[in-house]
């Protein structure tokens, strides 16, 4: 992606949270709730509960209770009551409980590694192969780091160094292994930063310091509020309405004050953006405007071609037969909306980052609700024990907001 690209760390007591930023506009964000932390990526020992060979699943149980529901195949051979290797794929959503795969993966934005494979796969809905030279090099990679193979995702064949990004895959498998006898998790892929640097490899990352906190913060909640909206204005007057369902996320396209040259001019792009920053996945239908057959073409090659920029590998599956545009997407971690539909936490996240920004209260005093309380007194009891002073919690029923009270010495 050209432009100033850079990611932007900000970490504070119970949370991290991070900005992708191109020429100063979010492109996508990740958040890591230290209470609920992001576990997509993560490779497990999993309990096998029950197998459904027709429909392709099974559901396990990890050591500490949870759920999981596993994707396989016609090679898997998983049995009730024997234990798996799994890679966690998706977060839970709509009541359903963490998705998982067989066999143990980490993958990146071309390459998915195979830890104890072997060989080079291709997925079967990659757009062109490699060159020549990239595959040679990627070929002379495996051959000397045995014990590992890859699948070449959907872009692969636009990159240039598939050998570098195997490389890089095969240093965070070795960093994140997890050689405890008896333990469940055979792999962690690390914080936030090491997360990211998997997906976005060549990107800079900075860490925000006390001085650049407002800027950030400023930056995350208008990349929340634009998330969450159902309406996003168009370049040209045109407006592009998202409606997430339980089935399949619907987008609609209007030229509003502008014309249909403008809509489908800025339409692809929009789009591809609002889908990688809500981290939407699943099935998406796009209606789109009745054209002219070269009008139409010329939108889905630029829709094409702005989805490939999404390390996601989302897929234009083509038209329904009422004309709607279709994208498939692999679910995967949370979105925005998920992360600031939990107003306590939100709520109670913010003011302890508040009171860290703020090291001359001696003595802070929040005012909150008894429910924000209890969740200071809980699930975030240890985001509110890593402040380096003691707060004190006054409880009221008619308090908005947690707010400090306590003036500075």
């Amino acid at each position: 992606m050209s432009g100033d690209a850079r990611i932007l760390i900000g970490t504070s007591p119970g949370q991290s949270r991070a900005l992708y930023l191109v020429d100063g506009q979010v492109v996508e964000a990740w958040h890591d709730f230290h209470h609920d932390p992001d576990l997509t990526g993560r490779v497990y020992r999993a309990r096998t509960d029950r197998v459904f060979p027709a429909q392709n699943r099974a559901t396990a149980t990890l050591e500490d209770g949870t759920a999981i529901s596993v994707r396989t195949t016609r090679h898997d051979r998983l049995k009730a009551g024997e234990t798996a290797t799994v890679t966690l794929v998706a977060a839970p959503r709509e009541a359903k409980p963490w998705q998982a795969v067989t066999g143990a993966r980490l993958a990146g934005k071309n390459i998915v590694l195979l830890p104890g494979g072997e060989g080079i796969a291709s997925s079967q809905r990659m757009i062109r192969p490699p060159a020549a030279p990239v595959m040679k090099a990627l070929q002379s990679m495996i051959e000397d780091a045995p014990g590992y193979g890859v699948i070449l995702r959907r872009h692969a064949g636009a990159s240039e160094d598939l050998a570098g990004e195997a490389a890089a895959l095969v240093a965070a498998w070795r960093a994140g292994l997890r050689d405890v006898e008896g333990a469940d998790c055979l792999f962690d892929n690390g914080g936030l930063a090491a997360r990211i640097a998997v997906q976005e490899p060549h990107l800079p990352q900075d860490l925000v310091g006390p001085d650049g906190a407002g800027d950030f913060d400023a930056l995350w909640d208008r990349m929340i509020d634009e998330s969450t909206r159902s309406d996003i204005p168009l370049a040209g007057g045109g407006v592009m309405w998202v409606e997430p369902t339980r089935a399949l996320t619907a987008i609609d396209l209007d030229s509003g004050s502008g014309d249909l040259a403008a809509l489908f001019t800025a339409a692809p792009q929009a789009i591809a953006r609002q889908l990688r920053l809500r981290q939407t996945g699943g099935l998406v239908a796009v209606d789109v405007p009745r054209a002219s057959p070269a009008a139409g073409r010329g939108f889905d090659e630029a829709l094409e071609h702005a989805l490939a920029r999404d390390p996601r590998s989302p897929e234009r599956i083509g038209h329904s037969r009422g004309g709607m545009t279709e994208i498939r997407i692999a679910h995967g971690r949370p979105g925005p909306a998920m992360w600031a539909a939990d107003r306590v936490a939100v709520d109670a996240l913010a003011a302890l980052r508040a009171i860290s920004l703020r090291p001359q209260l001696a003595s802070p005093r929040l005012e909150c609700r008894p429910d924000i309380a209890d969740w200071l007194r809980g699930p975030g009891a240890a985001a509110l024990a890593s402040l380096d002073r003691k707060v004190e919690l006054v409880v009221s029923s008619d308090a908005g907001p947690a707010t400090l009270i306590e003036a500075p010495r």
